[in-house]
């Protein structure tokens, strides 16, 4: 399995029951929302091998190659022929478009699906049934800036309805504050999209702010799935014989 993959599921997975010592080393043993850095550019994978702070480092399918980071290729049709360069790159993971192929469970590569917020809940909760490892949230380039209200309905919304690892895209600059906001939302992992030249400074700025965040409480850790509410037939109560309902008892 992917290694990128495995790290992101972890993120919100349950710990075993312990207590004392052994909960605290439990707890710091537990991975940290994660951090991706997708580069762009014809330098993307020169500096590969330089990039310190990411947990994984995502190139265009033509630029991918694994490095010192773990690292993931974005295919930009999502067909089999992309896949297959990847693969023969030793990219630990690929993100796919909704509208590329779709790709074999049996490939031996961890798979992203990037999806746009306009899907509809029917469609959405399908994709927890598809042989995909993880979900990328797709927004508008006003969203990757600014924490609104709206913005912070479509994290939630994804996150309750998937049972797959979530990712969001953020640009430099986001806080303390905003990432405490994704991570207790339910968000396994954090695109970051920055050019070669900002790459080292904005990795290195946003994995200063991760490392000082607090663990979600158990409560936001357990997502739960949304199910449609079912009906329930209401029970009559049989009516007893013999009595014509006049209350005299007569027939």
């Amino acid at each position: 399995m992917s290694k990128f993959i495995e790290k992101l599921q972890q993120v919100f997975q349950p710990s075993a029951q312990s207590m004392g010592f052994q909960a605290v080393k439990a707890e710091l043993r537990r991975p940290r929302i994660q951090l991706a850095v997708y580069i762009t550019g014809t330098k993307a994978k020169g500096l590969t091998k330089e990039i310190e702070g990411p947990d994984a480092v995502v190139l265009p399918v033509s630029a991918s190659g694994n490095g010192k980071s773990l690292t993931g290729a974005w295919l930009a049709k999502g067909d089999a022929d992309e896949a297959e360069k990847a693969m023969n790159n030793d990219a630990d993971f690929v993100i796919l478009p909704v509208t590329g192929d779709v790709l074999p469970p049996d490939k031996k590569i961890g798979k992203i699906l990037q999806i746009e917020s306009s899907i509809t809940d029917v469609l959405l909760r399908t994709v927890n049934e598809l042989s995909v490892d993880a979900v990328l949230l797709a927004e508008d380039k006003e969203n990757e800036s600014s924490f609104t209200w709206k913005r912070m309905m479509l994290i939630q919304r994804f996150s309750s309805m998937l049972n797959k690892p979530l990712l969001i895209e953020v640009a430099p600059g986001i806080n303390e504050k905003e990432m405490q906001m994704v991570w207790d939302a339910g968000i396994s992992g954090v695109l970051l999209k920055t050019d070669a030249e900002q790459a080292e400074t904005s990795v290195l700025e946003l994995r200063a702010i991760i490392e000082k965040l607090s663990f979600p409480s158990k409560r936001k850790r357990e997502k739960s799935l949304a199910f449609l509410p079912r009906a329930e037939a209401i029970k009559e109560e049989p009516e007893e014989d013999g009595d014509d309902g006049d209350g005299d008892g007569d027939e």
